[in-house]
């Protein structure tokens, strides 16, 4: 007896479905999987951010005094206190040790005495005063006060900047010159064939009151001038 054509068919159709459950489970784990790792993500960044935000133990009392009493400033009348003990005794205007008086200063000020205070700012950081076999301050006052007398002349100084007399005029000397035109021109030339020699001052040949412009220097320039711009266009022969 022949089976019927459409009993394949329904056998078939069963290992489709099956095939497909297959799949569908698959995509759930894969689904589950994510959701699982995801939850576990933000648990780990919510109990690390709990961690980051809670409040530290608070140091004890003591602890807490002595980081103040060693992060706060002295004061200038805790400065000049340190002063009058271990300097003023040696510099002052009775005896004034080697010229120099610090009972006269105003050390809430201390930039209205910069020329003193540099003295002793250099004194300090050398360890050089109280000298040796008299009483000293301990390291922790030598660096506060040299700290504060620094940091109040630094302030000063970038308020009221003093550049010094700086001449009206300032010509270049040879080596100006020469590097002038070679960076302008790209011309390489023998300013010492050219100029006179510069005058000197103190070892120096650039200092702008030394270099003054005569009138035989400045021919000299002129005559320079000419024999550069020619060598920069290319023709020799051409004239000014």
């Amino acid at each position: 007896m022949q089976m019927p054509e459409a009993h394949g068919h329904r056998t078939g159709q069963p290992e489709s479905a099956h095939r497909h459950s297959r799949k569908s489970i698959s995509r759930t784990r894969v689904l589950l999987a994510s959701i699982a790792v995801a939850f576990v993500g933000a648990t780990s960044l919510q109990i690390a951010a709990q961690r980051s935000s809670s409040p530290t133990t608070p140091a004890p009392a003591a602890t807490q005094r002595a980081t103040t009493s060693r992060s706060a400033p002295a004061s200038p009348a805790q400065h000049g206190a340190v002063l009058n003990r271990y300097c003023v005794t040696c510099h002052n205007e009775r005896i004034k040790t080697g010229g120099l008086a610090l009972n006269t200063v105003d050390l809430a000020n201390p930039a209205a005495h910069a020329e003193v205070f540099e003295k002793v700012v250099q004194k300090l950081r050398g360890r050089a005063m109280p000298p040796a076999g008299a009483p000293r301050p301990d390291d922790a006052t030598y660096e506060s006060l040299a700290s504060y007398l620094e940091t109040s002349l630094d302030r000063a100084a970038a308020a009221h900047p003093n550049p010094g007399r700086t001449a009206t005029l300032h010509r270049l000397n040879r080596a100006e010159y020469t590097n002038a035109v070679r960076d302008l021109l790209a011309v390489d030339i023998d300013a010492a064939a050219l100029l006179p020699a510069d005058d000197a001052s103190y070892g120096f040949d650039n200092i702008g009151d030394v270099l003054s412009v005569s009138p035989v220097l400045m021919e000299s320039y002129m005559s320079a001038a000419r024999k550069i711009s020619r060598l920069a266009v290319g023709t020799p022969a051409m004239l000014p």
